[in-house]
């Protein structure tokens, strides 16, 4: 059957013609008055572009002091970070108390918070991130970043199976949202999910969810990044937890070698690595070599972090089981004692790491009775 012939009514040259003779009719009848129309399109342009101008000029220390805070953050410069962050969130609550830029800065406080130890403090600031992003940015890759942030602060707390969700919900509105199948944001939220997976015991899961991560992010920004390095020190814990110890110390000896470079020696980071090494290497029976990664990591931690952080108490933890197992017990409770009173101040007394140290200190305090008791035992028989 042929087609519709040019001049008929029917077919896409027709429906083009009739298009443009109603934009000419629809021409023709404001025509009259063009000169109206004229004057109030310049009128426009004349107060919009000196507001634009005036948002912009007004919108530059807040931008100018959120980027020197971010760059101070990962840099390690906590101080200068949050005086920055303070800065722009007392900027965005004299603007509008609504002011969307005030999650970004919710979020940045939040996070540091959160990396110096200070979860209660951190805690309201994520709440307020996460609820202000609902309300503005529901279609955005912001949502799922808040809530990752927000499983992450759950996770340090020990409250594992809230972050799972917080985290499953995450991945979630990402899919529906988002819709970027491979991203390294998103790659980060699933190294947070596979973190909480491995902290409940569910290691397979957790192996999955930590492998899809890191092939997001060497997709994203190549194998050497430190984009990867958090899920290089994942996976290592995890193949840990699995007995699986040669692949552990290649996933903590990549990380490592990754940040140094970066970072150079002395970085929170780096401190993380050596601590996740030092701790593996003590498992293996390796005490030579563990004992400079736990001391350096020591004095790293001490250098950036207030005395309180629970990673000061988590390097003292381990440094304590490496003298239980060198037999060194006085040193094993010196170390243990220290890092279960921060622990207890700081995680409370039923969080997983206090009751590691806990655990570690009878076993060290054990052996100290054991041995008083030898002595006196020969004591006695002489």
């Amino acid at each position: 059957m042929p087609g519709p012939e040019l001049g008929t009514t029917s077919g896409l040259p027709a429906k083009l013609r009739q298009a443009r003779e109603k934009i000419r009719a629809f021409q023709e009848k404001v025509r009259p008055y063009q000169n109206t129309i004229n004057k109030v399109r310049i009128v426009l342009y004349a107060i919009a572009i000196p507001w634009a101008i005036f948002i912009a000029v007004k919108s530059l220390p807040y931008y100018a002091a959120i980027g020197k805070g971010e760059s101070f953050y990962k840099q390690g410069l906590y101080d200068d970070a949050e005086r920055e962050f303070l800065y722009c969130y007392e900027q965005c609550k004299t603007e509008n108390s609504n002011d969307p830029r005030l999650a970004r800065v919710l979020n940045n406080l939040g996070m540091l918070y959160r990396g110096t130890g200070r979860y209660r403090l951190a805690e309201p600031y994520m709440k307020e991130s996460v609820e202000l992003v609902e309300k503005y940015s529901k279609k955005h890759e912001e949502l799922p970043m808040s809530l990752s942030n927000q499983g992450a602060l759950y996770s340090d707390e020990g409250r594992y199976s809230e972050a799972e969700k917080v985290y499953r919900r995450a991945i979630q509105v990402w899919k529906d949202k988002v819709k970027r199948e491979s991203d390294t944001k998103l790659g980060s939220v699933y190294n947070g999910l596979a973190r909480v997976l491995r902290e409940q015991g569910k290691l397979d899961e957790a192996m999955q969810a930590a492998s899809k991560a890191l092939a997001m992010k060497e997709r994203a920004a190549g194998k050497d990044s430190v984009d990867s390095t958090p899920v290089l020190e994942n996976l290592g814990k995890i193949a840990q937890r699995q007995g699986d110890f040669k692949n552990a110390e290649k996933y903590f000896s990549s990380a490592l070698a990754i940040d140094r470079k970066a970072f150079g020696e002395k970085h929170p980071d780096v401190a993380s690595d050596q601590c996740s090494m030092g701790r593996l290497l003590t498992d293996e029976g390796k005490l030579q070599q563990a004992r400079p990664l736990l001391e350096s990591s020591l004095a790293t931690r001490k250098q950036f972090f207030h005395a309180g952080h629970p990673t000061i108490a988590k390097t003292l933890c381990s440094l304590g089981q490496l003298e239980i197992k060198e037999g060194r017990r006085d040193e094993a409770i010196d170390y243990l004692t220290e890092a279960l009173h921060k622990q207890s101040k700081i995680l409370g007394k039923q969080h997983p790491d206090t009751l590691e140290t806990a655990n570690s200190l009878k076993q060290a305090q054990a052996m100290q009775a054991s041995k008083i008791s030898k002595t006196f035992r020969a004591k006695t028989e002489k």
